[in-house]
């Protein structure tokens, strides 16, 4: 009984001793850090008499814009912008100002050919009635900004695709599709005269062995907007088979008092074309012909011209390549 509580004494002792060291602990951690927060406000209080730089971010509206202008150039939302000044007086303005917005006067600002120029000039004349003498303007980004503009004229032009499209062995492509194929065109006249089409960004496909859709972007141009910006291009890869027709040798050309027979009459094309169209090519495709014009009187041959094939055949192959021929007068 004696030992348990002598044991109990003991205890209470290595916890009193326990916690006296913590508050010891705790007061020094408290010294300390009453001090560190003496020396930040004294540093504070120094650092804000002294100039420094800062930057603001301001909404930028372009206002009294008429309702027939388009904007035909990316026009950013915010400028940010670099001060010079004591650090109180940065403080203050910071501090008072919740929404920063710098407000541009479409009528305001001289224009040249549908384009129009905002600068660290004008950034500096509508900041500085705000800074007045305590702050000083440094410098904005962007520091000069080319805002190109349209009075809605458009044009519709076709897209063409611009790219290069390769397909693994024993395959082969079979049709593109772009959706939408053409665009509308917003840009000032003088450049609107000038545009045709619109290209895609340039494409480097390669070893396909399955149809393709995917959406592609369209070339964008300085001054000019394009609707839409992108597009869908679907192309379809099928495996290829080759084919081989006999076909008609028509002549062109032929005086209306001469005329031409070739030996032989008809032609075999051979060529690739998918397993899917296989069987919907047909020798009414394919325009082969012997041209007046190029015979030389002095040879006996003639070359085979291939005029007309279907879009998808490639690889073709034209048995004979030159043939025989005679010229007749023709009966009256």
């Amino acid at each position: 009984m004696f030992n348990k509580s002598i044991r109990n004494l003991v205890g209470i002792y290595n916890i009193l001793i326990r916690r006296l060291r913590l508050v010891k602990v705790q007061r020094n951690i408290l010294v300390f850090l009453v001090f560190l927060l003496i020396a930040i406000v004294f540093w504070f209080m120094q650092a804000m008499k002294e100039n420094t730089t800062a930057q603001f971010t301001y909404q930028l509206n372009i206002v009294n814009v008429p309702k027939e202008i388009i904007f035909t150039s990316e026009v950013p939302k915010s400028v940010v912008v670099t001060v010079n000044g004591r650090g109180w007086a940065i403080l203050q303005y910071w501090s008072r100002n919740d929404r920063k917005e710098l407000t541009v006067d479409f009528k305001d600002i001289d224009k040249i050919n549908s384009k129009m120029t905002l600068d660290n000039n004008l950034w500096k004349r509508l900041t500085q009635k705000e800074y007045g003498n305590n702050l000083k303007f440094v410098t904005a980004l962007p520091s000069e900004l080319d805002i190109y503009y349209s009075n809605g004229i458009t044009k519709r032009v076709p897209i063409i695709f611009d790219g290069k499209i390769t397909t693994e062995s024993q395959h082969l492509i079979c049709g593109m599709n772009i959706s939408p194929d053409s665009a509308d065109v917003i840009a000032p006249v003088y450049l609107l005269d000038s545009i045709n089409e619109v290209q895609t960004v340039f494409q480097s496909i390669q070893n396909l062995s399955d149809t393709l859709d995917t959406k592609i972007p369209l070339k964008t141009l300085t001054g000019i907007k394009v609707i839409p910006d992108s597009v869908r291009l679907r192309v379809l890869v099928d495996l290829f088979t080759e084919k081989t027709l006999e076909v008609p040798i028509y002549c062109e050309n032929i005086p209306a008092n001469k005329v031409l027979r070739t030996f032989p009459a008809k032609a075999k094309v051979t060529f690739h074309v998918s397993a899917t169209l296989f069987n919907k090519i047909s020798p009414q495709d394919f325009v082969v012909v012997v041209d007046y014009n190029e015979l030389d009187g002095e040879k006996k041959k003639c070359n085979l011209i291939v005029r007309s094939q279907p879009e998808h055949v490639t690889h073709l192959r034209v048995n004979p390549e030159q043939i025989e021929y005679v010229i007749e007068q023709a009966l009256e």
